[in-house]
């Protein structure tokens, strides 16, 4: 919800001109994406009247956005990646136009020209300009002879990985992996020494290609200790370019961003028209046209240009913002050969933006990707970009982001305490999330005051940052088994026996076994107070469980929803969901170390580092599984003799074993 005084997306005001006369090249659009991407095209389209066309695979279908479309073109398993099928749909279903959005092929040059050669209008700049910015090593090149600073790299972006190599040892470590042929974080790596450069490499193009059809690496000095700002721009047929200030994009977790802000804060105001003056003079030297993103490195009193994004970037949303201008609008105005809406002196802007990817992955578990079944109970009171209303299957073969939470208030510190109170608003079931970790970041004094840089998320470990949610999960369950019957939504289903526990005079009065995902905890009860169940684990002081109604727990200020899952419970902490399950013993003896190695989530064995027979060591990487775009490493967890137990490029499910490690002796 925009702060008071905010203008109304798409309204007139000093954004903005009246269009009408412009002829309506536009009328039926083909939206070639998925998500809250094709929703959020799919909303200025109906506020324009325009008819829109959307694709789907299959576990796409229930999505909002294809409720109000004209036709729904059903695509197999890839085709969101499938230039022909995509521009076939746009032709038989009579479209004049297709809109790539964001990711996918919105940068890819073969589809523009694919769109534009089959006659219908592509919403963006030309595939020449697509081809030469797409390219990051051909971007560096067109920027350095159009007067923008550009940090040292290759020249050419390239699959071969021998010449990779010998091009890193000119350019010096760190450096950057960076895929050739998109954006979004994906297979980005910082490589600090020669000895993991090779797989590094290896690994980007393995995502390179699975993301973005293209394999092709480039390599860059990377620079520490730098803040990520961006410029958003936009140019027209006729010559003119125009710059709608700029964002801050530092807040970013292995490259992938994770809150976005407009304005950037704490930039000064010669630096900042610097910035503004290049992304332009960079923009006319294209003779760009459409939406474009110029991203800068700030280092200092010094930026770099590190590329230019030639489609519509995921955090438009804190621009239109600020500036009350509907970014979609005017791509598809200027798609269809009108000026630009606006004059520089015309465009301004007010307040602060913040915006909020809703990952679903566990944050304690090295942010793995969490696919599987969420229920959305309450959604806050900000704008969100989303795609469904209450449930949504998260599959593994997608960006694991599901939604976005944009707050916006007059000042800066208005927009984090609004964005802050959306990630507590926020309720749902089922998959863990990143939102408390989210609300934390928001929270502390390095973003508070704007000293944050690219690396700060990655410097913090939840592990370490947070309460332990295993531990908050098993006291959790144990509240719900020994309430009292007036706030224990189960209350057939308890244990015999643990009411009897309850005792006002608080004195320790049992214990309760339980399991956390393979993980035992004992939790002891010591009394009831009218109100609250007071509850320990052995290593934690005394915590009280107090029932809020039937279906959540607060735990110290932590929200903990429990249901019933089988026989055991699903709770929810901190973002975090947990498989809770009632061990029958009372007391647990030392866990012997597993021999099995499994996944730690459904997705793909994508590469396999030993055979059968090999011995192995702590730490030595076995294997590679990918979902949703995104790597994990298998490692040995103790030394023996390995048998694998999955072929590479295998299927696999959560739980499931790779790897049989077994001492020499057993093994013999």
């Amino acid at each position: 919800m925009p702060f008071a005084g905010a203008r109304t997306l798409g309204s007139a005001g000093p954004g903005r001109r009246d269009l009408r006369g412009v002829p309506a090249v536009i009328t039926k659009l083909l939206i070639a994406n998925r998500g809250e991407i094709a929703a959020r095209i799919a909303r200025t389209c109906d506020r324009l009247g325009i008819d829109y066309v959307t694709v789907s695979v299959d576990e796409d279908r229930t999505l909002t956005y294809h409720d109000a479309a004209v036709a729904t073109v059903r695509l197999a398993a890839g085709g969101y990646l499938d230039a022909a099928v995509l521009v076939r749909a746009a032709t038989e279903t009579g479209c004049d136009a297709v809109h790539p959005g964001y990711g996918f092929l919105s940068e890819n040059a073969a589809f523009a020209r694919a769109v534009r050669a089959a006659g219908l209008v592509f919403v963006g700049p030309s595939s020449q300009v697509i081809e030469s910015m797409a390219d990051k090593a051909s971007a560096r090149r067109v920027m350095a002879d159009a007067g923008v600073p550009v940090l040292p790299g290759t020249r050419e972006a390239t699959d071969d990985l021998d010449a990779l190599v010998r091009a890193a040892a000119d350019i010096g470590f760190p450096l950057i992996v960076k895929p050739a042929g998109g954006g979004g974080g994906k297979g980005m790596s910082v490589v600090r020494s020669a000895a993991g450069l090779r797989e590094a490499l290896a690994s980007a193009a393995r995502t390179a290609n699975a993301a973005f059809a293209d394999p092709r690496l480039h390599l860059e000095r990377y620079a520490e200790h730098a803040r990520h700002i961006e410029v958003q721009v936009f140019g027209d047929e006729f010559g003119s370019v125009v710059h709608l200030f700029d964002r801050d994009c530092s807040l970013q977790r292995r490259h992938q961003k994770v809150i976005e802000e407009a304005p950037a804060p704490k930039i000064p105001d010669a630096i900042r028209r610097q910035m503004f003056d290049a992304a332009v003079r960079g923009a006319r030297a294209l003779h760009y046209t459409g939406a474009g993103t110029f991203e800068f490195l700030l280092i200092g009193d010094e930026f770099f240009f590190i590329e230019m994004n030639t489609r519509l970037q995921v955090e438009h949303t804190v621009t239109e913002e600020i500036t009350g201008i509907d970014l979609v609008d005017w791509q598809l105005r200027i798609a269809s050969g009108a000026p630009l809406p606006a004059t520089q002196e015309e465009i301004t802007y007010a307040g602060a933006s913040v915006q909020i990817r809703v990952y679903a992955e566990d944050p304690f578990r090295s942010f793995l990707p969490c696919p599987g079944e969420l229920e959305v109970t309450r959604w806050p009171d900000v704008r969100i970009e989303r795609a469904f209303t209450r449930r949504l299957h998260v599959t593994g073969g997608f960006d694991p982001m599901i939604a976005k939470l944009v707050a916006t208030g007059a000042t800066r510190e208005q927009a984090l305490a609004a964005a802050r109170r959306a990630c507590a608003q926020l309720r749902w079931r089922g998959i863990s999330t990143n939102l408390g970790f989210v609300g934390h970041i928001l929270d502390t004094p390095e973003v508070a005051a704007a000293e944050h840089d690219t690396a700060y998320l990655d410097r913090i470990d939840p592990v370490e940052e947070f309460a332990d949610p295993d531990r908050l999960s098993a006291i959790a369950v144990a509240a719900t088994l020994t309430a009292p019957d007036r706030a224990t939504p189960w209350s057939a289903g308890a244990p015999a026996g643990d009411r009897a526990w309850l005792d006002p005079a608080g004195r320790e009065l049992g214990s309760i076994d339980l399991s956390v995902d393979g993980r035992p905890f004992t939790v002891r009860v010591s009394g009831y107070d009218g109100r609250a169940v007071l509850l320990r684990t052995d290593s934690e002081a005394d915590v009280a469980a107090i029932h809020v109604d039937a279906e959540t727990v607060s735990l110290d200020s932590t929200l903990s929803t429990v249901r019933r899952l089988g026989a055991g419970w699903v709770s929810q902490v901190a973002g975090v969901s947990r498989e809770v399950r009632y061990a029958e013993y009372r007391t647990l003896g030392a866990a012997a170390a597993d021999p099995e190695i499994r996944s730690p989530m459904p997705g793909t064995l994508v590469r396999l580092h030993v055979v059968s027979g090999t011995q192995v060591e702590p730490g030595q990487l076995l294997g590679v599984v990918e979902a949703m775009k995104m790597e994990h490493e298998l490692t040995a967890t103790h030394s023996g003799i390995v048998t694998v137990t999955a072929s590479e490029g295998a299927v696999v499910t959560t739980d499931q074993s790779i790897f049989l490690i077994e001492e020499r002796s057993a093994a013999q």
